[in-house]
């Protein structure tokens, strides 16, 4: 009987957690191609088939709603990649928000273009480039990360934590998916 009242309270635990959470997801694997701008590179037909793999991990966590908002660099491999994912998650027509300024900007740009999201969204997609990436999950949960292409790092806001309060060392490190 101690067991369903551990099994009850843990329940109850899960379902009172709405933490916000932020999915930082880098780009998947481009085409080097002399001549081409770097902006404009493409995805490679293998980074193409990693970033559906991976995006349908995500699925798996997140249902897209008017609590989420989806955020890319404008640099071509992002946006790509954002459509694969957004595909995958069965929400192709998804508003993606394109912020020129992330492109070959600093982690400390990027949190502050992280940090304008309203306070009633629980969930952002953003995609990007590293190092930018990889500098900002280390700068906000203090842990050690490497986000290779495709993958994504799953940040849990600390309870009570908005968007707009997001800070370093206020988040935790849920897992990184590649």
């Amino acid at each position: 009987m101690g067991n369903k009242s551990v099994n009850s309270i843990e329940s109850k635990i899960l379902i009172m957690d709405n933490s916000k959470k932020l999915y930082i997801i880098r780009h998947a694997k481009a085409e080097t191609i002399p001549g081409i701008n770097d902006f404009d590179r493409a995805l490679t037909s293998e980074g193409i088939q990693h970033a559906k793999q991976v995006a349908e991990k995500l699925a798996a966590k997140v249902t897209l709603n008017e609590n989420s908002v989806v955020i890319s660099s404008p640099a071509n491999r992002a946006l790509q990649t954002a459509r694969v994912f957004l595909d995958v998650m069965g929400s192709p027509s998804f508003d993606i928000q394109i912020e020129e300024s992330i492109y070959e900007c600093t982690y400390k740009h990027l949190l502050s273009v992280i940090n304008t999201i309203p306070d009633h969204i629980d969930h952002v997609l953003l995609f990007g480039h590293n190092p930018t990436l990889t500098d900002l999950v280390e700068f906000l949960t203090r842990k050690s990360a490497y986000l290779r292409t495709s993958s994504f790092a799953e940040i849990k806001l600390d309870t009570g934590f908005t968007f707009q309060m997001l800070s370093g060392n206020c988040a935790d490190l849920v897992q990184i998916i590649d």
